[in-house]
């Protein structure tokens, strides 16, 4: 029977993380749910036979989650198999999950422990003794009966009964669907066929299984390199997720694309929107209904795609994501400087407004690489509030940062942007940066900015030359770049200059300029 198997994959995913994830209690009430909406298809039997687990007569996979702990424990218990009663109680799963979750127990103590428990609904068989042991009393351990074959499970409509020890969960709860396993086997389905079944099902706890299947499927044409099918697959619970209405259903589908949320099929999604274009939308409403995990994915390709053309396809629809902007700003938080960079990079492109405050912040990184992109995106921004961070930026200690803030500010040709570089000037002490923020005054062309490059380019008065001619060089060309009247005028003047390198660059920049 193939629920069998489910049922007992679960189950030993409950044991699992009994032993190694106690606090975990969220995700513990997730698989209980599942097992009991599992347990609704009909009895099962689990057996231990030479160390090994089986459901029913179905060897379970010892990788899989749980499956190891639970035959060991049976075995060092001595029980030969577990049976499992047509919709066994969620109380009874979660008392009988904790024994083979605790410390291994002897035959002696794990028995009395099932006797204590006093399950209505499980049942334990013992194995033979070992010759010489003392044989232990055994109330709750019973001989097997035979068992009827499963007839389709009634809708059941009881009120529902708190299990104990699990705050909020319910022994007959009708949201039982929840689902949350990593699960490993062998699906003979292809996507197209598994996923018209999962169309056709009505019945709850065959969504689940079919779904685990999906899951698998996936996971396994990830790693094989089946890129496509892993975009069917995904795109196929998406879109049916969106089609179901009843609730319980629904959340079978959201608890699986939890599990279909990881970045190994995230990412084998992202890859596809260049090589399959002609399913662009359906790719991108999966990376849409994945949220920050999908936009991550797509992040994550976007700063590795090999082409000019594949990194555009990538962009446009990272624009798309609502969630992008929130998952770049987390990534500016980054330890590593250049994924810092890179998400400031992707911010300016994208003009993202809601990442202001974030981008300010980064004007303090350690990291002046990652200072001098976010200078670039709070100017990319438009916003007066980021014009002014970056007004103080041509005050970093990096020179690079210095050129970069003055070269951005000057965009914009205003009065407030000519005091703040003019002040910057006569601040500053390293030549090249000095030069770079001339240019930058030229760029702004106000009649202040125009002012002071005229007092830049002129010869210096006086016995000792404190001027370099660079210094001038730099000044006439940014006059050049003015093109105002007063900036002409002044150029006129230093045609006569007395050093040769300002007269031919005033001679050159005249002449270039009649030609444009």
């Amino acid at each position: 029977m193939e629920y069998s198997a489910t049922f007992a994959r679960l189950f030993s995913r409950l044991v699992s993380l009994l032993v190694y994830d106690a606090e975990n209690v969220d995700e513990q009430k997730m698989a209980l749910r599942a097992v009991v909406a599992v347990a609704k298809q009909g009895p099962m039997r689990m057996a231990v036979r030479d160390g090994m687990l089986y459901a029913d007569d179905e060897l379970m996979p010892g990788v899989l989650p749980g499956v190891r702990e639970v035959a060991d424990r049976m075995t060092t218990g001595g029980l030969r198999e577990i049976l499992f009663d047509n919709e066994c109680a969620a109380a009874d799963v979660l008392g009988v999950a904790r024994l083979l979750g605790g410390p291994p127990r002897d035959r002696a103590d794990l028995v009395s422990a099932f006797d204590a428990l006093a399950t209505k609904t499980i049942r334990a068989m013992p194995a033979p003794p070992v010759a010489g042991a003392r044989e232990a009393p055994a109330a709750s351990v019973v001989a097997e009966a035979p068992r009827p074959e499963p007839e389709p499970p009634p809708v059941i409509e009881a009120a529902p009964e708190e299990a104990p020890g699990v705050p909020g969960l319910v022994a007959q709860d009708s949201s039982a669907m929840f689902y949350q396993f990593s699960s490993i086997g062998t699906v003979k389905d292809s996507p197209e066929a598994l996923l018209a079944r999962l169309q056709a099902t009505t019945n709850s706890a065959e969504t689940v299984r079919l779904l685990d299947d999906v899951v698998t499927l996936a996971e396994t044409a990830a790693r094989e390199g089946k890129a496509e099918a892993v975009g069917t697959l995904l795109y196929g619970v998406v879109t049916r997720e969106s089609e179901v209405a009843d609730g319980e259903v629904k959340r079978t589908y959201v608890m699986a694309l939890r599990r279909m949320s990881k970045p190994l099929l995230l990412r084998v999604v992202a890859t596809l929107l260049p090589r399959v274009p002609d399913r662009t939308e359906d790719f991108v409403a999966v990376l849409v209904r994945m949220g920050q995990d999908g936009a991550e994915a797509l992040i994550d390709q976007l700063t590795q795609a090999q082409t000019a053309d594949d990194r555009q396809v990538m962009f446009d629809v990272l624009q798309r994501l609502d969630a992008a902007v929130p998952v770049l700003v987390h990534m500016l938080g980054d330890a590593r400087w250049f994924v810092a960079r890179n998400a400031a990079d992707l911010l300016a492109e994208m003009k993202a407004v809601g990442a202001e405050s974030a981008l300010v912040a980064q004007l303090h990184h350690a990291d002046d690489r990652v200072r001098r992109s976010a200078t670039n995106a709070l100017m990319q921004l438009g916003t007066e509030s980021a014009r002014q961070a970056v007004r103080l930026a041509v005050r970093d200690a990096a020179p690079q940062v210095r050129m970069q803030a003055a070269f951005a500010i000057a965009a914009h040709r205003d009065p407030q942007t000519a005091t703040t570089l003019i002040t910057a000037i006569d601040a500053e002490q390293d030549s090249d940066v000095q030069l770079a923020m001339l240019l930058a005054l030229g760029r702004v062309g106000t009649a202040e900015a125009v002012e002071r490059l005229v007092r830049a380019a002129e010869p210096e008065r006086g016995f000792f030359k404190k001027k370099s001619t660079a210094f001038r060089v730099a000044a006439v060309q940014a006059l050049a770049e003015a093109k105002s009247p007063g900036a002409q005028a002044a150029l006129k003047a230093l045609a006569s200059d007395k050093e040769k390198e300002v007269r031919d660059t005033v001679a050159r920049l005249s002449q270039s300029g009649r030609r444009a």
